[in-house]
């Protein structure tokens, strides 16, 4: 899937820093948000995902933690369409959700996992150009550079092909690729993975201006400094989702 918006014939441009460059492509929320109702997923007939429910509005930032197979990575599948549940119902802006749904529907969630979702061969600035175009927002070669600087990327990196970058730098770009597309929810699976404290501080910064501009961003991570910018976070354990309470001085 194609992280993108509905199709515009005008350029995306993008500012220099993760806040500016979001408020230059911001979306506004509906009412609906994400929905996931009762959801069970099963792998070799034992459920990892029993009755979960979860909501992600626009303007929000939610953390999900959880043990190591606990399902969180199938969570984002199944959130993300690209996987069906056994029983329960995903609903996007008040829409039925899943792996066949129209694309205009499907465009609206953008999705960083395990896999960087950029062609290894492609500068970072030709994936860049390549998926905003499929996302129907074309955007110019300096627009890409300024996504790329904007997560913390180099200029000078930014016409090196993708597979000379480090596991950081790729995720940079693949940081970048999300933000220029426009989607209107962000799902991400452990996206500090390869940064060092820096990037990590900027991947910080990006996810809370795209809340701020009206996004609605979810991330799976085991990174406490991530999981501080979240305004809930939940754990995942036996299939099940619960709040995490929040020490009294966060509040």
């Amino acid at each position: 899937r194609t992280s993108s918006v509905r199709v515009s014939t005008e350029p995306t441009t993008l500012a220099t820093a993760p806040a500016a460059t979001l408020a230059t492509t911001t979306t506004t929320a509906t009412t609906h948000g994400l929905e996931a109702t009762n959801l069970a997923f099963a792998i070799e007939r034992r459920f990892v995902l029993l009755d979960l429910s979860l909501s992600l509005r626009g303007g929000e930032v939610v953390a999900v933690a959880g043990a190591n197979g606990a399902g969180k990575t199938t969570l984002l599948s199944l959130l993300a369409g690209d996987t069906t549940p056994d029983r329960g119902e995903i609903r996007l802006d008040g829409f039925p959700f899943g792996l066949h749904a129209p694309a205009d529907l499907a465009r609206a969630i953008g999705t960083v996992g395990h896999l960087p979702g950029l062609y290894l061969d492609l500068s970072a600035i030709e994936n860049l150009t390549l998926f905003a175009a499929l996302a129907g927002r074309p955007c110019s070669r300096e627009a890409a550079i300024e996504a790329l600087v904007a997560v913390g990327l180099a200029a000078s990196d930014a016409a090196r092909r993708v597979r000379h970058y480090s596991r950081g730098m790729v995720q940079r770009a693949a940081i970048a690729r999300l933000a220029i597309c426009g989607a209107r929810y962000w799902l991400l699976d452990e996206p500090s993975t390869g940064l060092d404290p820096r990037g990590c501080a900027v991947l910080a910064q990006t996810l809370r201006a795209a809340a701020d501009a009206g996004r609605g961003v979810l991330f799976v991570s085991h990174d406490p400094g991530l999981l501080e910018i979240a305004d809930r976070t939940l754990d995942l354990d036996n299939g099940q989702l619960k709040t995490r309470q929040r020490p009294e001085a966060a509040r």
